[in-house]
């Protein structure tokens, strides 16, 4: 005979079952009234090991369960690839999709150990998504809703570090102090000038009679255009403004803005709230409580006039991404800043060395190849670049080599000197191998798309990642033409990189959750980059080839060739979001002190919390999805 709903026997199980699920997300933060909800309606459940849970033939799943001990392991049901089971642990629960959407699942979920569950009625399980908003949230964006709670646990830790202040989350609208100071078009500069000096303020933005910013005069902008210039001041300013300047949302966070200073080199960014001006927020406002500033950094590249200054910026860029890592800062727009700024320092170091060579009538550029290529570069990170020049009628590609070589070599050596070491494989543009003609490159890509060698190919795959650095935009681009037409063409070329790119698989374990290896340490650990961050990289160079994507960045190839070749929107925001939080495990690993080089992009998973933990394992299901993908378009 079951207990009485409400005798304390059932309480007292209730209560236990609360206890264990506040150990676990999304339980942990579900709001108080929808978890006594929960607690009071789970059943247990006992499943022998060896015993079958649940499987595509059993129809429409009559439940949801959580694992309260032991483990479950599910395997796809139609997975191209050899199976690989993935192990459920204590916490977890299956089958989320396939309630949320009313079908069969598409994996066998079997007991790998002697197994207890929590069971919830699928009915039950509808009724909580409407009353708990957090768990709707996790049930429907599952690994962006973990990646927010892994950042909210790393932002936590961190804060005897940084105040609330610092915290660089924050919308863009908390960070206004003061309404904005406007004035139109028609406004005399004079007039507009006394507006700035009577508000104590570094800007003035010109908006039109709806609100919208329509440009904006700085204090900087006022020596060149104004003073020096003999600008009269009854001129309108909109003669001297800077016309449609860059703005972001009043909803925006602290790291898109820093992100758009540090690629523009502007010193303040308006606020629009549906196109109309609400604000402005400035580099100082961003960095009041910061010792270096994105936009510091770029001034003392562009000024600096020899190594030893540019080592110090490279040091200080070095120092704010570990600032901000250790902040909790989104992957994406942190490594894109890093990128801008090894960006910015490589110009710098090109730009000196020109003065030191002759280089005078003859177009070139400098490719940066890999990670750098794919603006991907994260706090440790070393060479790969080449050169590319134009060859005219006439012309020796040889003795046009002989003459880039010492410069290129200089520019090797000081970005070496800056702690960005040289290339252990000599992919560097001081190496005649990769110091080549436009006709030359072409014949090089010609050659690996020809080429059957897997080897060859996967030597050469970084190339395909190439991103102009500075000088002649023509030649990346023509190049970049090619190249994309050169792969579309080559059905057996992008089979044999998809073949590739299967070669490493996610390590996720049978018996246990991960599969790892020991590491120098003497540590059992994940390399985070080759058996993590390069299943994304890996396969995303190949959709992005096949369907005549030219972005280099892993991120953005998968959401535009998968808008491209019709992929599910969630199944791509689930890659990319696996994808940026294997990153940020990097860069939060790399900016731990003291650690040696060879270490910087492992992690021992026993050392994760229990959000981070989970997390990496969802994010190695999402990469073997990936592949699967990719299997089944290229019949692999």
């Amino acid at each position: 005979m079951e207990a009485p709903a409400d005798s304390p026997e059932v309480d007292a199980l209730a209560q236990a079952a609360a206890s264990f699920l506040r150990r676990y997300p999304p339980f942990d933060a579900m709001e108080p009234e929808a978890l006594h909800f929960l607690a009071a309606r789970l059943g247990t459940t006992r499943h022998a090991a060896g015993t079958r849970i649940l499987a595509p033939g059993d129809g429409e799943p009559p439940c949801l369960w959580i694992v309260k001990s032991g483990l479950v392991q599910l395997v796809p049901a139609q997975d191209t690839q050899p199976a690989i089971e993935v192990t459920l642990a204590p916490g977890e629960c299956f089958p989320v999709g396939a309630l949320l959407e009313r079908r069969p699942t598409g994996s066998v979920y079997t007991a790998g150990a002697d197994t207890s569950c929590y069971r919830l009625s699928a009915p039950d399980f509808h009724e909580l998504l409407g009353r708990s908003a957090r768990f709707r949230d996790f049930s429907t964006r599952y690994l962006a809703s973990l990646l927010r709670e892994s950042r909210r646990l790393h932002q936590m830790h961190a804060a005897s570090l940084a105040t609330e202040e610092q915290a660089m989350g924050r919308a863009l609208r908390t960070l206004v102090a003061h309404p904005p100071v406007t004035c139109e078009p028609e406004t005399p500069t004079g007039e507009a000038l006394r507006l700035m000096r009577d508000a104590g303020i570094g800007s003035i933005v010109v908006a039109n009679p709806g609100g919208a910013p329509v440009g904006i005069l700085t204090r900087h902008d006022v020596l060149d255009r104004v003073a020096l210039a003999g600008c009269r001041l009854d001129e309108p300013i909109s003669s001297v403004m800077t016309p449609s300047p860059h703005t972001l949302a009043a909803e925006a966070n602290a790291y898109e803005a820093v992100l758009l200073i540090a690629r523009h080199g502007i010193r303040h960014v308006p606020l629009v709230d549906g196109g109309r001006l609400v604000g402005v927020v400035s580099e100082r406002d961003l960095f009041a409580l910061q010792r270096v500033g994105v936009r510091t950094i770029h001034r003392t590249i562009a000024g600096a006039s020899g190594v030893e200054a540019l080592a110090a910026a490279a040091r200080d860029i070095g120092a704010l991404a570990r600032r901000l890592a250790g902040e909790g800062a989104a992957a994406e727009p942190l490594i894109l800043i890093i990128s801008t700024l090894n960006d910015a320092l490589t110009r710098r170091i090109l730009e000196l060395e020109e003065t030191r060579h002759d280089l005078a009538g003859v177009a070139w550029g400098w490719l940066g190849f890999g990670s750098e290529g794919r603006y991907e570069q994260t706090i440790s990170t070393d060479q790969d670049n080449g050169l590319i020049f134009a060859a005219g009628e006439g012309e020796s590609a040889h003795a046009l080599r002989e003459r880039f070589l010492p410069f290129a070599r200089a520019v090797n050596r000081a970005l070496d000197a800056c702690g960005y070491p040289l290339c252990a494989g000599e992919i560097m543009a001081g190496n005649p191998k990769w110091c080549l003609a436009f006709e030359e490159w072409c014949e090089r890509f010609d050659s690996w798309i020809a080429d059957t060698d897997p080897r060859a190919l996967l030597n050469a795959a970084i190339f395909f990642d190439f991103r102009l650095l500075h000088g002649r935009e023509f030649l990346a681009d023509e190049l970049r033409e090619r190249l994309l037409a050169r792969a579309r063409a080559t059905p057996r070329f992008l089979r044999q990189m998809a073949g590739e790119a299967l070669a490493v698989r996610p390590p996720l374990g049978f018996l246990s959750d991960f599969v790892t290896e020991r590491s120098a340490g003497g540590r059992d650990t994940i390399d985070l980059k080759i058996a993590g961050a390069r299943l994304f990289v890996d396969a995303a160079r190949v959709i992005a080839l096949a369907h005549g994507v030219a972005h280099t960045g892993t991120a953005e190839r998968l959401r535009q060739a998968g808008a491209k070749s019709g992929v599910p929107a969630g199944e791509t925001a689930a890659a990319v979001e696996a994808f940026l939080f294997i990153q940020m495990l990097r860069l939060r690993r790399q900016a731990e002190a003291g650690l040696a080089r060879a270490e910087a992009n492992r992690v021992d998973p026993q050392e994760l919390n229990e959000v981070d933990r989970r997390m990496l394992k969802e994010c190695l299901r999402q990469a073997r999805r990936l592949q699967s993908r990719l299997a089944l378009d290229f019949q692999l």
